[in-house]
C-alpha cells in the first residue's frame, strides 16, 4: 500500500513525468501545463488511483488465495499422520495375517497383484478418476477414496473374525478402488503451492505419512503377536473415520473452474499403453521399476514369515526401521530435488535398491535384514518425491491428474503379474528366486532411467 501511495505522490508532484512500475501495465502521462489540476488518467480513460486500487485488490486477492490453498498441505499432512499411524501397523502384519488364513504364497501374490500399490485394479481406475478429477475437481475423489478405505478395513475385520479368507476378495477389490483418489490427491498437492515448492510439498505430505510408522509398525507387530489381528483393524477403522472427517470439512478445492470443455470419452487401453512421446522413457522406466520390485519386495514379509519364521514383532521392527530412515531423509531429499533435479535421485534410488537386494540374497539373520530395512527407507525417500515432481512439472495443470492416473495405470498393467510370478517362483525354487529376479530387473531399470529419462524443461 505504501508503494501505491508513493506512486500517486510522484504523479501529482512531477511535471511531464512518466511513471513506470510492474504493477502498472501502461505508461502514465501526467500533464500539469493546464491552469487547473487534472486528475491523472490511464490510456483507458480511468483515473490512475482507481486502476491502482484495482491492481492492489487483485494482488491481495491472489495472495489470500495462495495462503488458503497452502492450508491444504496442512490438512493432507494431518490426514497422512492419521493414515500412516494405522497403515504402519497393517503393513507389517497384513501378509502374515493373510497366510494365517490358509492362503498360499502365490495367492497372496495374486492379491497384491490385483489390489496392491501397483495392482491391476489400482491401475485401471486411476486414468478414469484422473480424467474425471480434471473436469469435476479434486476433493470429491479424495473423500471417496477415504470411504473406500473404510470399506476395505471392514472386510479385513470380517475375514479376521470369521477366519474366512474369501472376505479378502472384496477387500482386495475395494483396496484397489481406493487408488481413484491418488491422481486427485497428487494434483491437489501440486496446485496448492508454487511450482518451485512442489518437491518440498510432496516430501512434507509423504513425511507426515511415514513418520507415525516409525513407532506404530513395531507396536502393531507386538499387538498382533499378543492379542491377535482383530484389534489392529478396529483401531484402523476409528482412525480412518477421523481422517475422513478432516478431508470432508477442511480440505479446499483447487480446481475452482471446472474444465467443461474436457473430452470425457472413454479412456482406451491403447491410450494407456502408448505413453506420450515426450514422456515415453519415463513411463517405460516406471513400469520396469514396478515389475522388478513386485517380484520379491512386494511379498517380502510373507517370504520372511514363511522362510525364516520371522514373528510379527520382528517384521514390525523391520518396517519401523524403514520408516525411520525414510522419515529422516524425506525432507532433505525434497530440498535437494528442487536444487539438482529429479533424474539423478531416481538413479540413486535404484542403486541403493540393488545393494539392499544383494544383502537379502547373501544373509539370513534378522540383524542383516534390519540393516537392509534402513536402506529400503533410503530407496523410498529418494524415489517417491523425485518421480512425482518430475511428472507434475512435465504436464499442464488442466491435464495433471489424468497424466498421473495414466502413469499409474501404465505401471500397474505392466507390473501387476509380478507378485503372483514371485509367489510361483518361491513355491518352485525357494526364497532366493523372486529376490534374484527382482534384482536383475532393477539393474535393467537403472539402465533405462540413465539412458531415456529427461528432466522437464
Amino acid at each position: 500500500m505504501l508503494k501505491l501511495n508513493y506512486l500517486l505522490f510522484r504523479a501529482r508532484k512531477n511535471h511531464d513525468k512518466i511513471t513506470k512500475d510492474p504493477l502498472i501495465t501502461s505508461i502514465v502521462h501526467v500533464n500539469y501545463h493546464a491552469r487547473s489540476y487534472v486528475t491523472p488518467r490511464m490510456p483507458s480513460g480511468k483515473p490512475i488511483h482507481m486502476e491502482l486500487q484495482k491492481t492492489e485488490a487483485e494482488f491481495l486477492g491472489k495472495t489470500r488465495k495462495v495462503s488458503t490453498l497452502k492450508k491444504n498441505i496442512r490438512v493432507l499432512s494431518l490426514t497422512s499422520v492419521v493414515g500412516g499411524a494405522y497403515w504402519g501397523m497393517i503393513r507389517a502384519t497384513w501378509q502374515p495375517f493373510t497366510l494365517s488364513l490358509g492362503v498360499s504364497m502365490s495367492l497372496l501374490g495374486l492379491f497384491e497383484g490385483l489390489g496392491g500399490r501397483n495392482g491391476l485394479i489400482t491401475a485401471l481406475v486411476q486414468p478414469v478418476s484422473g480424467r474425471l478429477s480434471d473436469k469435476m475437481g479434486r476433493k470429491p475423489f479424495i473423500v471417496l477414496g477415504s470411504i473406500l478405505t473404510l470399506t476395505t478395513l471392514a472386510f479385513y475385520t470380517l475375514a479376521c473374525y470369521t477366519r474366512d479368507w474369501r472376505f479378502l476378495v472384496p477387500a482386495t477389490i475395494s483396496l484397489g478402488l481406493t487408488a481413484l483418489s491418488h491422481p486427485a490427491s497428487s494434483a491437489l498437492t501440486a496446485e496448492s503451492v508454487e511450482v518451485r515448492e512442489r518437491g518440498m510439498a510432496y516430501s512434507v505430505t509423504m513425511f507426515s505419512f511415514i513418520l507415525p510408522g516409525v513407532l506404530t509398525s513395531a507396536f502393531g507387530g507386538w499387538v498382533a503377536d499378543l492379542f491377535g489381528y482383530e484389534i489392529l483393524f478396529l483401531i484402523s477403522i476409528v482412525l480412518e473415520g477421523l481422517s475422513l472427517s478432516m478431508l470432508a470439512f477442511l480440505l479446499k478445492e483447487t480446481l475452482n473452474q471446472r474444465n467443461e470443455e474436457k473430452d470425457m470419452g472413454r479412456v482406451s487401453l491403447k491410450a494407456i499403453l502408448v505413453p506420450p512421446s515426450e514422456l515415453r522413457g519415463f513411463y517405460v522406466s516406471m513400469a520396469a521399476d514396478a515389475f522388478s520390485w513386485g517380484l520379491g519386495a512386494a511379498i517380502l514379509f510373507g517370504l520372511l514369515s514363511k522362510t525364516y519364521n520371522f514373528s510379527n514383532l520382528q517384521l514390525g521392527i523391520l518396517s519401523s526401521l524403514t520408516f525411520l530412515m525414510w522419515t529422516a531423509f524425506q525432507l532433505p531429499i525434497g530440498k535437494l530435488i528442487e536444487k539438482y533435479g529429479c533424474k539423478r535421485f531416481l538413479i540413486l534410488s535404484e542403486m541403493i535398491g540393488i545393494a539392499m537386494m544383494i544383502g537379502w540374497l547373501t544373509f539370513t539373520s534378522f540383524e542383516v535384514f534390519a540393516l537392509a530395512a534402513l536402506l529400503y527407507g533410503l530407496v523410498a525417500s529418494t524415489w517417491v518425491p523425485a518421480s512425482q515432481t518430475l511428472l507434475s512439472n512435465s504436464v499442464e495443470k488442466e491435464e495433471r491428474a489424468e497424466a498421473i492416473g495414466r502413469l499409474f495405470a501404465f505401471r500397474g498393467i505392466i507390473g501387476f503379474p509380478a507378485p503372483y510370478v514371485g509367489g510361483l517362483l518361491y513355491e518352485a525354487m525357494g526364497f532366493k528366486a523372486p529376490i534374484l529376479a527382482g534384482a536383475i530387473g532393477v539393474i535393467v531399470t537403472l539402465i533405462l532411467i540413465a539412458l531415456f529419462v529427461r528432466e522437464p524443461e
